[in-house]
């Protein structure tokens, strides 16, 4: 049986309690995750009907298209510079009308001729210093990295000047920076240079059959898993929900195959040219209420804002409890 004063202070504990509801601002909001997007921007999304440019036009095009996450291809110019490229192919060249000398065909450039060589003869091409810029001036943007290096030499030099050039910027950029990584080797190598908030362990790389990467995800609480959408099957992608990873395909510009595995439990999709409308998705909820611990997208979140007590029926409960102190 409680005791008189132990009765006051629980009644106090609950006006105090009360009153926080009702104090504006008692409950604050997250800025959000790069989960609350469900679609990934492939080479910063398609321009002029080309995708993977990783141009500055592609990112402001779909940027203005809806898209928050962008996916940039990077690779070491001939200096060791990082830059925003798929590869150094004679194909892709040729594709991004970007002629080369019969001897330099297949050859990295240099950084001062990436950035002087306009992409199909009008887009600026991004180093990845310009990448950090475009996150600084977006700060409602998030940079997925496709380095696709597995050497852990070329790993260790990537990644250093990501972490270098990002920290120059704004080290608070970083929290918004998403690797994409391709073994458990690099994911504890690239976690051990620095603790990425998130990352994706990304499996086109990957020759790991599908129980083992189940189990790492289970062991590792891998917050994401990315696929090309050739691998990715009802059981396997089950498991990797119930193991609790968010699971992207990629790359999808159709929106039946989109709404296909989207029905099989993919979370998330890298696009080159679907915007939320064509994909027959929802556009992106606003950020989850702030908690002490963290919540996956896609759990529901009670919004205690919008099922508070009428503030007068309230007000009226600290009434009574404030006389029933008084006269106790």
């Amino acid at each position: 049986m409680l005791t008189l004063s132990r009765w006051k202070d629980w009644t106090a504990g609950c006006i105090v309690l009360i009153c926080l509801l009702l104090v504006p601002g008692g409950v604050t909001h997250a800025q959000g995750t790069w989960t609350d997007y469900r679609l990934i921007a492939h080479g910063l999304g398609e321009i002029s009907s080309v995708s993977v440019t990783n141009s500055y036009e592609a990112f402001i095009t779909n940027y203005n298209r809806g898209h928050r996450v962008f996916e940039a291809d990077l690779i070491l110019t001939q200096d060791d510079q990082l830059v925003a490229r798929h590869d150094w192919s004679d194909y892709l060249s040729t594709l991004l009308k970007q002629p080369t000398a019969q001897n330099r065909k297949d050859q990295p450039m240099t950084l001062q001729a990436f950035q002087n060589t306009k992409i199909l003869n009008e887009f600026k091409p991004l180093s990845y210093e310009d990448l950090v810029l475009l996150l600084k001036q977006y700060p409602d943007s998030y940079l997925i990295t496709d380095t696709k290096e597995t050497d852990p030499r070329l790993i260790e030099k990537q990644f250093q000047q990501i972490l270098e050039i990002t920290r120059s910027v704004d080290p608070e950029i970083l929290k918004r920076v998403v690797p994409e990584l391709y073994s458990p080797e690099m994911i504890k190598q690239v976690q051990q240079m620095h603790r990425f908030p998130s990352y994706i362990f990304s499996l086109y790389l990957s020759g790991l059959p599908e129980n083992r990467v189940v189990d790492f995800v289970k062991k590792n609480n891998v917050p994401a898993i990315a696929m090309p959408f050739e691998r990715a099957n009802e059981s396997y992608i089950r498991k990797l929900n119930q193991a609790g990873a968010l699971v992207y395909v990629h790359t999808t510009n159709d929106q039946a195959e989109l709404v296909k595995f989207d029905r099989i439990g993919v979370y998330g999709f890298y696009t080159d040219r679907l915007d939320y409308h064509q994909a027959g998705l929802p556009a992106p909820k606003a950020p989850a209420i702030e908690t002490k611990f963290a919540v996956k997208p896609d759990m529901q979140v009670q919004d205690v804002s919008s099922s508070r007590p009428d503030s007068g029926i309230v007000e009226q409960w600290i009434s009574k409890l404030i006389q029933f102190l008084k006269t106790s």
